[in-house]
């Protein structure tokens, strides 16, 4: 189906650039090494300077890279906010984790007082006081954050991420020299069995070098979604709350909070305009290993009614931000 204005248009990120990831892939065919070669190292080294931290371990997933830091830093048990999405709790769980899931504050984060928290930077928003505390970060929405010197953080390079691949792939930044060598042998990246927990999660050349070449335009690719966001803020009515609100986030995603949810979204899927839900579930409903069905976690079953995530993503038109906003001033009349 074709929106007037989509959610996402990785055509518009991606047509500026062409020619540089052409020339990338071709790199790669031309010498015809497509694993654990000089791509991947490149990038390792790309990305961890990027972070600001010394080691970088890539893998096939952002889902590896949680499970794969889980095992290097022999965590047992941790708790994960209900409002985000269940590979966070998956990965922690193949890694071993008795993973128990929390409820969140009114801002949409774990609250102050629960202890081996994995946070989850969700939509690029920067941590809270109360979350810095924390060693383990699911940061997937985060490209652009430089994890505080003690942490590992987890990233997801999903083509739909800020820092996106042409296929999926993930990694693990640290200043651990251990954990990284750790996660290193435990990612299968060579053909020797080194330690039972081993799994097969690797990263091949072709993504290692797309992610490279769009590397040095990922500054560039965050101001533009932070003036996006900007100007959402801006134009929309102010009954329409922002989640993101803060000069220093990273506007991964653009999502508000709002009144009769379900039919705004319908309403705006009839003008043509396509959104998204981050996420519509909170995870203590769902079947999954952590389920206490019981259980009920207020805040995040009223965060998940009433979230909603408007299109933002570098070469979205001023006009169409206005267009957006307008049709929802338009709903609320």
């Amino acid at each position: 189906m074709r929106y007037d204005i989509p959610f996402n248009d990785l055509r518009r990120i991606h047509e500026p650039i062409r020619a540089e990831l052409d020339r990338a892939m071709a790199r790669v065919l031309d010498c015809s090494w497509f694993l654990r070669g000089r791509e991947v190292e490149a990038f390792e080294e790309e990305w961890a300077d990027f972070c600001g931290q010394k080691y970088c371990v890539v893998c096939a997933s952002g889902t590896d890279a949680l499970t794969l830091a889980a095992l290097a830093m022999d965590i047992s048990e941790a708790s994960v906010q209900s409002n985000t999405l269940a590979l966070t709790a998956i990965g922690l769980h193949r890694g071993g984790v008795k993973v128990k899931i929390v409820d969140i504050d009114e801002d949409g984060r774990v609250q102050s007082n629960v202890e081996n928290a994995v946070p989850v930077l969700l939509f690029g928003r920067q941590l809270s006081q109360s979350e810095v505390r924390h060693r383990l970060f699911d940061a997937a929405h985060a490209h652009g954050w430089r994890p505080p010197p003690y942490a590992t953080a987890c990233w997801s390079f999903y083509p739909t991420k800020t820092l996106g691949a042409l296929g999926d792939g993930g990694a693990v930044t640290t200043n651990d020299p251990i954990a990284a060598r750790l996660m290193r042998d435990l990612s299968g990246r060579d053909d020797h069995f080194r330690d039972r927990r081993q799994i097969t999660s690797r990263m091949d050349e072709l993504q290692a070098a797309v992610l490279r070449a769009k590397l040095k335009y990922l500054p560039s690719w965050i101001e533009e979604r932070r003036e996006i966001a900007e100007r959402y803020g801006t134009l929309l009515p102010p009954w329409v709350q922002p989640v993101v609100n803060s000069t220093n986030d990273l506007d991964h995603l653009f999502v508000v909070r709002v009144e009769q949810r379900d039919k705004l979204r319908a309403f705006l899927l009839s003008h043509g305009v396509e959104t998204k839900i981050h996420f519509p579930e909170p995870l203590h409903l769902q079947l999954g290993p952590w389920t206490s069905p019981s259980r009920r976690l207020l805040m995040a079953e009223q965060w998940c009614r009433s979230i909603l995530t408007l299109p933002c993503f570098p070469g979205l038109k001023r006009s169409e931000v206005k267009q957006v906003a307008d049709l929802i001033a338009t709903f609320f009349e």
